[in-house]
């Protein structure tokens, strides 16, 4: 059986990928899978090992979909059954193991999204060199409505990735805007001649145009029947917290619940604005607003 190139939805974090997989997920020729982080190393021994000393939950996306696909259910008897299978294949290579999921899910096309890949060149270099084939959706959302929403779920959070914060503060402040410029940025230099662009709030309406959009750059029809299941992202297998031994592998934005306060700041978004979670009434970045509008944002 020939087997489709992966899909891949790279966006910088709380621009909606994990949104936009269970959409993609609902489609009876697509499967879309949490975030994987595969591109973090080179082989399963060695992701194993990043995810181990990890203070983050990176290995949760991988252990759901194992579970899921070769035991059935996602539940903490699966995710200790999935840790054994992947354990047992650190000798694999990354891509190999990617190629055993892509597989395992065929006639159907795998669809990735990921949000820690852009952060890092050295990994979307490997994504160019092991994955030549696949194809990348570049998604954002107007980075005035991505700071709020990061910006409210780092509140709570004993640990923020580095990668969040501007350290030329002391304390260091989180800086929504530097992982959205650069995440942005790197997609663009690494996938400029083959990446196809859409915005997540075209896509949060659900309209039969911009579904069809994405039904397009994903390689599959829409007819009426999966436009309609495609409405209905909350019903992927994967939608929602995982098990207690791996709950997460998808992005916050659509974990958590946010206050109507925090939703009503959002929405108001701007380019021109000081930004609320800044002290020093600073607004964006000028290369920041400049990208931005040039993906379409006001």
């Amino acid at each position: 059986m020939r087997v489709t190139p992966p899909l891949f939805v790279l966006a910088a974090p709380f621009c909606g990928a994990s949104y936009v997989a269970g959409c993609l997920g609902m489609h009876p020729r697509l499967y879309a899978v949490p975030e994987l982080c595969l591109l973090m190393a080179d082989d399963v021994g060695e992701l194993l090992d990043i995810f181990r000393l990890s203070q983050g939950p990176q290995a949760d996306g991988l252990l759901r979909t194992i579970a899921q696909l070769e035991f059935g259910a996602q539940d903490d008897a699966s995710i200790a059954a999935a840790n054994d299978w992947l354990a047992q294949r650190s000798a694999w290579r990354t891509a190999q193991l990617l190629e055993e999921i892509a597989a395992r899910v065929a006639p159907r096309r795998l669809v990735v999204p990921d949000t820690e890949a852009p952060l890092r060149p050295l990994d979307l270099r490997r994504l160019r060199r092991g994955y030549a084939d696949a194809g990348v959706l570049h998604l954002t959302r107007h980075p005035w409505t991505q700071g709020c929403l990061l910006d409210a779920w780092a509140q709570d959070r004993l640990f923020v990735p580095p990668d969040y914060k501007d350290h030329g503060f002391i304390p260091a402040l989180i800086e929504p805007q530097l992982p959205w410029l650069r995440c942005n940025r790197n997609i663009e230099t690494a996938f400029a001649e083959r990446a196809r662009h859409l915005r997540v709030e075209d896509v949060e309406t659900a309209d039969d145009v911009t579904l069809a959009q994405l039904c397009e750059i994903a390689g599959v029809d829409a007819d009426a029947d999966a436009l309609a299941a495609m409405r209905e992202p909350e019903r992927w297998i994967y939608a929602g917290y995982g098990p207690g031994a791996a709950p997460y592998g998808l992005e916050a934005d659509v974990l958590e619940t946010f206050s109507d306060e925090v939703l009503e700041l959002a929405a108001a978004a701007s380019l021109d604005a000081a930004l609320p979670w800044r002290p020093d009434g600073a607004g964006f970045d000028a290369r920041l607003v400049e990208l931005a509008r040039r993906y379409g944002y006001a």
